[in-house]
């Protein structure tokens, strides 16, 4: 950043307007105190020249704090732009990577769904089993719907059934597809132009073999493909700050995937960057680009993309201050506010306390010397003096107001990422309880009322391979439509197999769905399934003929998933901030490592804060257990369908929180 600011200081002044007001305003001071000091000089020949010799001194020491002043509010402005982009492109990489780590579960447990494989293990095909499939894989997408298209291929690499039934027909083999077949990683994952999907421009998608379950011979392949153009578009709409910057996601060699600029993506540009707000050029212009690398989401990397911002240069940076996030008193209150501007402040009210004596002095001496008209020429330089001490104390309180600004953009930015980073998580329980419920193994066993040992132990077996998968969970639980658990995944739970399941679950929820679409959820109570700590259970209804007999029970393991949300979306501050969900009476769901405050604790905040509306998100500095914080928060707002249209509602509040000291 100082490499940038030395480099490019006179470039980069042109486009903060504040800036080079306060410059010109104070340069015009100079040449009009020049101009009277002159005129001071020519009509004033009895003046002693030590009074003038002090008045130069003065100016002198202006000057040297105007470019000091100038210096470093070019630096805070830069960092302050800085400081906001990364965040931006941070989370342009951060979101993406942690929904495409769900994507390698989901192309690993579909590739194992017994329909799919007796499907494939069939020597015969007729359009009615075909069909059949489509509307399975159609099921699937319904409830997973991140995906446009669902593919299964044959070990030839001929497609056999795909759930988009309007892309045209096969135009090739891609040899990703003979990569699976002949590989043996658990999933092969791919981001480029695909002839499995010759409509799209750019597809990624998620492949893996599927494998008849006793002998492990390789049947075909599954390949999911996933609408990130999609998902992205909505990224750039929620991050849009209508400023006119582009926003990109960026492969590892910095190759533009999808952007807010249509010119960009698909083209041969890369972008090179390697530094925080570095000055780029292509295309015939210049660019501020900030480029934030993955950080990886448990061990997760996928492509090792990156997210990008881009500022033309052409454009001013500057933040405005919006009124509704600052006021005085919080100006006033907060304490990270850079403490040489405040330094510069100070001095330069020495400054003019200095020259309010010089004038007096010179006042004395002309009145002794018989010089009455050196006296306006003190006056007029007295009040050049004070006009820019006014600009110094104009120009930090106007920083100090635009940086406590970006400092509330920053922590809401935060608040809304862990808040984004919770609905995409808690979307896809939702998804997984209601598919799961769909395994035709638990149908057919709660449908027939008894359960034999042999048929018992076949459904615990599907049941631990689930959770295998997806650790996420603690537990998952089968139980009748008497609420009597039939078969548990865990050990830790087998004790629970014949007894009823516990009311705080919601599993009497289930009893009154009829849609394979529908779901219910527990509320965030103390769970007798997690060791009686507080947890979100999902519930799902196992359908026949849509008659509930039964349901499926997630166990949520909120305790470690919660924190290490909070912990990733802090990773950059260290122990500098703390991060919590909180519910809408102030009760906490979860907190970071660092927090002081824990699942269950009461947090005594404000009704503004607590009723704040759906997807809302600000900042202000709030009085927790006596001591000041500056708080950001942002309230949940959904993500795709989930408690957005589905029914289901449920509103937590993330808190960043960090101690208001200097």
């Amino acid at each position: 950043m100082d490499i940038l600011n030395t480099r490019n200081s006179t470039h980069l002044r042109a486009v903060f307007p504040t800036l080079t007001e306060h410059q010109n305003n104070l340069t015009n001071l100079n040449r009009w105190w020049d101009k009277v000091a002159l005129v001071g000089k020519i009509n004033s020949l009895n003046v002693p020249q030590s009074l003038l010799s002090n008045m130069l001194e003065t100016k002198a020491e202006f000057a040297e704090l105007q470019e000091l002043l100038i210096d470093n509010l070019l630096s805070e402005q830069i960092q302050q732009v800085g400081d906001k982009y990364l965040a931006m492109a941070q989370t342009l990489i951060d979101i993406p990577n942690r929904n495409l780590f769900e994507r390698t579960a989901d192309v690993g447990f579909l590739a194992t769904d017994a329909n799919i494989i007796a499907f494939l293990q069939s020597a015969q095909i007729h359009p009615a089993d075909t069909e059949s499939m489509q509307q399975h894989l159609l099921e699937y997408a319904a409830k997973y719907s991140v995906y446009d298209d669902v593919i299964l291929f044959d070990n030839n690499g001929s497609v056999k059934a795909r759930m988009n039934t309007a892309v045209a027909a096969q135009l090739g083999i891609d040899p990703v597809v003979f990569d699976v077949l002949n590989g043996e990683q658990e999933y092969v994952e791919i981001c480029r132009y695909s002839s499995i999907c010759p409509q799209k421009r750019l597809s990624s998608l998620f492949l893996a073999a599927v494998k008849d379950p006793e002998s492990g011979e390789r049947l075909g392949v599954l390949c999911l493909s996933f609408k990130l153009e999609d998902e992205m578009a909505t990224l750039f709409a929620e991050l849009n700050d209508y400023s006119g910057t582009i926003m990109s996601l960026l492969d590892e060699k910095g190759n533009v995937l999808v952007s807010t600029d249509s010119s960009l993506a698909g083209s041969d540009i890369r972008i090179r960057a390697k530094e925080q707000l570095q000055l780029v050029s292509f295309a015939n212009h210049q660019y501020f680009c900030t480029v934030a690398p993955t950080r990886g989401y448990q061990g997760y990397t996928g492509l090792n993309w990156q997210g990008c911002v881009l500022i033309p240069f052409s454009k001013t940076i500057e933040q405005p201050v919006s009124q509704s996030q600052t006021n005085d008193d919080d100006v006033n209150r907060w304490q990270g506010f850079s403490a040489t501007l405040s330094g510069i402040q100070r001095r330069a009210k020495i400054v003019t306390d200095d020259l309010d004596l010089v004038v007096l002095n010179g006042r004395i001496a002309a009145a002794r010397s018989d010089a009455d008209e050196f006296i306006p020429i003190l006056e007029e330089i007295r009040q050049i003096g004070r006009k820019m001490q006014s600009i110094f104390s104009r120009s930090v309180s106007q920083l100090m107001s635009t940086a406590l600004n970006t400092h509330y953009n920053t922590l809401g930015s935060q608040a809304t990422l862990a808040i984004d980073i919770m609905d995409r998580n808690l979307y896809e329980r939702a998804n997984d309880c209601r598919w799961w419920a769909l395994t035709e193994h638990i149908v057919r066993l709660l449908s027939a009322g008894e359960c034999h040992d042999s048929e018992t132990n076949q459904l615990t077996a599907i049941l631990a391979y689930i959770n295998g998968l997806y650790t996420v969970y603690t537990g998952i639980y089968v139980y009748n439509s008497h609420g009597t658990v039939v078969a548990v995944s865990q050990p830790a739970l087998q004790a629970y197999v014949g007894t009823t399941v516990p009311e705080e679950t919601n599993w009497r929820g289930v009893l009154g769905l009829n849609s394979t679409q529908q779901y219910v959820v527990s509320g965030f109570n103390n769970a007798e399934y997690y060791e009686q700590r507080p947890t979100y259970i999902y519930n799902a209804a196992v359908l026949d003929n849509g008659r509930a007999v039964g349901g499926i029970g997630l166990v949520f393991d909120s305790e470690p998933e919660f924190q290490h949300m909070l912990n990733d979306v802090l990773k950059p501050h260290g122990a500098k901030r703390m991060g919590l969900f909180i519910d809408r009476h102030g009760k906490v769901i979860s907190g970071s490592d660092n927090s002081l405050w824990q699942a269950g604790d009461q947090l005594a905040l404000p009704a503004s804060l607590l009723q704040q509306e759906k997807g809302n998100q600000g900042a202000g500095i709030y009085v927790l257990q006596d001591q000041e914080y500056v708080i950001g928060y942002a309230v949940s707002k959904g993500y795709r369908e989930y408690k957005t249209d589905d029914g289901y509602s449920n509103d937590v509040i993330a808190l960043i929180l960090e101690k208001n000291v200097a």
